[in-house]
This record gives C-alpha cells, sequence and structure tokens, in this order.
C-alpha cells in the first residue's frame, strides 16, 4: 500500500509539473507575441517599425531614411569584429537619406566614399571602426568634390594604437577635399594615424567652399585634431581639439597652406578649447600660398581656451623664402577673448613674419602662467613682444 502511494503521489507531481511547463511556455509564448506585434490607432506594428517611428524624432531622420542595419547579412555582428566595407559602400553610392545602425562597424583602409546630396544620421552607440592597417594615407569618411552633405553625430576611431607599420602621418578620420557646403554636426574623431579632421584641396587644386563644424570632439589624434589647408568659408563652433601627439607638427588646429592656390578666406571659429596638445594650441603657416601674385587671409578666431599647451597657444607664420619674391601676404588673423593658460614654454605666442601687411590683432587677452595665475597686462605684453619676429603688426587691446 505504501508503495502505490508513493507511485501515486510521484505521478501527481509529474503531471503537475507538466501543466506548469506548458502554462508557462503559453505565457512566453504571449509576451513574445505581443512584444513583436503592438496595436496602434494606425495598424499593427512590430517592434522594429515602433522603434523607427520612434527615431523620427531624431534629428535628419526622416520617412524617407533607408536604415543600413537592414542590408547588413543575416546573423550580422553587431561589436564590430567583421569587415562590411563593400556592403556600406554600395549603401552609400545608392541612397542619399541613411541611418547607421546603434552598434560598431568596422571598415577597411578602402574607408568610406560620401558622395554629393547626402544626409547621414548616426544613431547613438554608432561607430566607424578601423580595420588596422599598415598604409600611411587613407580616408576613414571621404569627401571628395561631393556637395550638399550633412552628417550627424558620426563617431570614427582609427588604428593609432593597432597601425600595422610605423610610418606616415596622413591617415585621416574625416577627409574633406575640394567639397561645397559640407554640414558635420557633432563629430568625434580619435586615435587617427595623422589627423581627426582635414579640410583641403582636390588634387592639389581647388578649395573647399561653405564648410560648417559643429562640437567637434577630436581626441589623441597622432598629427593635428583638425587640419585646414584651403577653405573659403568655414564655420568651426565649440570644436574640443586635445591630446594631439605622436608626429609633427601636434597640433589643436592647424592652418597649413600646401601651395599657392590655396585660399584661407572667411575664416570664423568660435569657442575653441585646445587641450594639451603636444605641439602648439592653433598654428597657421601661409609662405607656401605665396608664389603667384599677392595673397591675403581673413582668420577670426573668438573665445580660444588653450591649456597647457606643449610650445605655445598660437603661432602665426609667414616668411617667403629667400629669392622668392613673387607676391606679398596682407589680411588679418583677429583673436578676441582668448585666455592662455600655462603653456610649456611660457610663453602664450609666437609671431614671426617678413610681411608687413599681415596683422596679428589680439582683443582682450588673459594670459595665466604655469603657477596658475592671471598675469598683469604689462607682463602679458612683454611676452607677446618676445613672441614677435620680424616686421609682423601686433596690435592688443586690453582686458
Amino acid at each position: 500500500m505504501k508503495y502505490f502511494y508513493n507511485s501515486h503521489a510521484n505521478l501527481l507531481r509529474a503531471t503537475l509539473l507538466i501543466l506548469l511547463v506548458t502554462l508557462f511556455a503559453e505565457c512566453k509564448k504571449d509576451v513574445i507575441e505581443t512584444q513583436e506585434t503592438i496595436n496602434s490607432n494606425n495598424g499593427l506594428y512590430s517592434t522594429k517599425q515602433l522603434k523607427r517611428e520612434m527615431l523620427l524624432s531624431v534629428e535628419g531622420v526622416t520617412n524617407k531614411s533607408f536604415y543600413l542595419e537592414d542590408a547588413l547579412p543575416k546573423g550580422y555582428v553587431i561589436d564590430g569584429s567583421k569587415d562590411y566595407t563593400s556592403i556600406i559602400q554600395s549603401v552609400l553610392d545608392r541612397y542619399s537619406d541613411i541611418v547607421f545602425p546603434d552598434f560598431p562597424l568596422l571598415v577597411n583602409d578602402k574607408g568610406l566614399i560620401i558622395g554629393s546630396n547626402k544626409s547621414i544620421v548616426f544613431l547613438e552607440g554608432s561607430e566607424i571602426r578601423l580595420k588596422p592597417t599598415k598604409l600611411h594615407t587613407y580616408d576613414i569618411l571621404k569627401i571628395e568634390g561631393g556637395k550638399n552633405i550633412t552628417l550627424y553625430n558620426p563617431v570614427v576611431i582609427g588604428d593609432r594604437y593597432s597601425h600595422l607599420s610605423e610610418g606616415g602621418e596622413h591617415g585621416i578620420g574625416i577627409g574633406i577635399r575640394g567639397a561645397t557646403d559640407i554640414t558635420v554636426l557633432n563629430p568625434n574623431v580619435r586615435e587617427c594615424w595623422g589627423d581627426g579632421i582635414y579640410i583641403g584641396q582636390m588634387n592639389n587644386t581647388g578649395s573647399c567652399k561653405n564648410i560648417v563644424i559643429k562640437n567637434a570632439y577630436l581626441k589623441r589624434n597622432r598629427r593635428d585634431g583638425i587640419s585646414i589647408i584651403s577653405v573659403n568659408g568655414l564655420r568651426l563652433e565649440s570644436p574640443y581639439l586635445g591630446y594631439s601627439d605622436g608626429v609633427e607638427p601636434m597640433c589643436g588646429i592647424n592652418f597649413e597652406a600646401n601651395n599657392p592656390d590655396c585660399v584661407m578666406k572667411d575664416v570664423l571659429i568660435s569657442d575653441p578649447h585646445t587641450f594639451k596638445n603636444l605641439g602648439n594650441g592653433i598654428q597657421m603657416g601661409f609662405r607656401r600660398m605665396l608664389g603667384k601674385g599677392n595673397r591675403s587671409v581673413d582668420i577670426t578666431i573668438t573665445n580660444h581656451v588653450d591649456v597647457q599647451s606643449g610650445r605655445v597657444a598660437l603661432k602665426t607664420a609667414c616668411t617667403n623664402l629667400e629669392g622668392d619674391e613673387n607676391g606679398t601676404m596682407s589680411g588679418t588673423v583677429r583673436l578676441t577673448n582668448p585666455t592662455w593658460k600655462s603653456t610649456a614654454s611660457g610663453f602664450p605666442l609666437y609671431y614671426s613674419t617678413n610681411q608687413s601687411n599681415l596683422n596679428l590683432v589680439i582683443e582682450n587677452p588673459t594670459v595665466v602662467n604655469i603657477g596658475g595665475s592671471v598675469i598683469s597686462d604689462d607682463i602679458a605684453m612683454g611676452l607677446f613682444k618676445r613672441g614677435i619676429v620680424g616686421v609682423g603688426k601686433l596690435k592688443v587691446s586690453g582686458r
């Protein structure tokens, strides 16, 4: 009798267990079905569709946007470990409005070429990571000769710490060459073999026109945070440019004309923050613009804050070579309300030129010494004068 009772009890327990498992499975199925299909006033939406409806509130996303994720192969990875360059490029070639997914993507040293009339949104969590390469020169994102392009929130990470060779200095995060009407919003470009962002010529001719870059975060790039080679119309707003080191010149912002066809016109930089770059905070070199007649520059920088540059906060130079008498440089570089803190050299600026019509104007400067104290106007002016080499015109107005 005891044996029968125990067997009956075991059977009962097994039956109850099966019923519980079945009930749990049905409940889980209902939850999954509920998650996958959600009722709305406009009909039935999958969770993907609902998510994309919500993404319409993100700046740059529209009903016409193509989601790059839809082009990735079945079973795609979301950890940036597989090279999807060719797939991404095919989407860039085919669609005008594109949304990059909220996970990292790996690309090779061919980079991604962005053509004209594009609006590209990088969702939060999106990253373009470069696969380690031995190439000395590359652009991870390349805009060459393009027009009417807007990039929203691009995050680009180079191969500085995994590069497969030792030479070279021209591995670029975002390269903009000979392009017109380009807007880049909130770019985050880090750890590139060369410059974070490059603005210059296409095939050593022409110039970029009407470039707008807002809220750039450019850190630990090996050469410069941003290099400006040739541009007519630049608005660079609130950039952070820090820890440039590895290969000369290692500046936050570097104006470096390559040839006499380069221009530096209608440039306005507001609220730049250069931080612990091993070279200069901002550097300007115009000599190579000479050689085809008289030239001029027009650059205004407001509210520059430089902290602990390895050399000086501002370097400006334009000295033509001996025997090169073809043309002179004129124009004005104007800095308003700069705050220059604790440069390693102890000097806030260096200004070297033999061009008597090139003007450097500094309005309302604040200079902080290595000890952290704001120095007096008289001492600051003495430092400014000691930083002048040649015949350049320096005008300084008081705090």
